[in-house]
């Protein structure tokens, strides 16, 4: 699940919470795109042992679901990012 984003008068406490969120978030992604593009491959490695061809569908949905998540981290990592600079600054 994506992490809330950081209130505008963040406390030091609550800025490194998020902080942490987002880490965990962007690491979290990382393993599941891993396992999509597992999975992939072991469809490919049992079609061919079954002597059944690979259905293409597997890998678009696959690819499909890796994209949405990389760019979900993109959008988390920016956000935290922003966030920061802006606790920094003492923007609100």
């Amino acid at each position: 699940m994506v992490p809330a984003p950081v209130k505008s008068a963040a406390t030091a406490d609550q800025m490194r919470a998020a902080m942490a969120d987002a880490h965990t978030f962007i690491a979290r992604s990382s393993v599941y795109q891993d396992c999509l593009a597992k999975e992939v491959e072991a469809a490919k490695t049992q079609a061919t042992a079954s002597g059944q061809p690979f259905e293409p569908m597997i890998e678009a949905s696959a690819r499909y679901k890796i994209e949405a998540s990389k760019e979900a981290q993109e959008r988390v990592g920016a956000t935290a990012n922003r966030a920061l600079s802006a606790y920094k600054t003492g923007a609100p």
